[in-house]
């Protein structure tokens, strides 16, 4: 039988942490036949989020969790897959802004034969609710991927995510970035090597107001992190 792993990687989360992992639990144990196990990742936590974390493990079956002493989306992911064994490695954002009814969908396009699967908040048939702002940044950094490569993709940076054995492999160990751009990163890497099937599938998407993601913040950075992926792939 075919085994799914589920990353949800958290800092400072304590406020959801634990009704996010039930709810994540209690979907899992209901939908899902195949073995399965979610895997919290916790990277530098400073509140009371590890506590919180090593107790659903007590509370919940085939809950796990590691404790990383630095932060980044990226650099929980990296370390969760690269050192566990599963057929799906997926993972979802710990604010559940995707709805998680999706998961099923996300997990069976991997088994099905993609190499790896995003959830899109642009396709037509997705149902996406965010400010006018965050709307704003989110399409005036797409623009700038496209200005940057020949990419087919229409969304990045949503944290709900699907990949197989094939990419942890190949795709993976090439990843650099232990932040928000991992994201990007590893789609365009994907996309670039040949043989590499990927899928964007339509979502239910509403933006949390509680959203650890400061967009403005980080604009230079993922420019800098473009272009810097651009020349790495030229160079390919």
């Amino acid at each position: 039988m075919k085994k799914i792993i589920l990353t949800v990687p958290v800092y400072n989360e304590e406020k959801v942490l634990e009704t996010a992992i039930i709810r994540l639990h209690n979907y899992m144990r209901e939908n899902i036949k195949n073995k399965w196990e979610i895997l919290i990742a916790n990277n530098a936590s400073t509140d009371k989020t590890k506590e919180i974390a090593d107790n659903l493990t007590k509370k919940l079956s085939n809950v796990k969790v590691f404790h990383l002493t630095s932060k980044g989306r990226g650099n929980a992911l990296k370390h969760a897959w690269m050192n566990s064994e599963a057929d799906v490695y997926a993972y979802c954002d710990v604010d559940l802004a995707t709805d998680i009814i999706h998961l099923k969908k996300l997990f069976n396009s991997v088994l099905e034969g993609n190499d790896i699967v995003t959830g899109s908040r642009y396709i037509k048939t997705s149902d996406t609710r965010r400010t006018l702002k965050r709307l704003v940044l989110s399409k005036g950094y797409i623009y700038l991927i496209k200005l940057f490569f020949k990419t087919k993709i229409i969304d990045f940076q949503c944290g709900f995510k699907a990949v197989n054995k094939k990419f942890v492999k190949e795709i993976l160990p090439k990843v650099e970035n232990k932040e928000w751009f991992f994201d990007t990163e590893s789609l365009l890497l994907a996309e670039n090597t040949p043989g590499f099937k990927i899928e964007e599938i339509p979502i239910t998407w509403y933006e949390r107001k509680d959203s650890k993601v400061r967009i403005i913040k980080i604009v230079y950075q993922y420019i800098t992190n473009i272009i810097e992926l651009k020349f790495r792939i030229r160079k390919r």
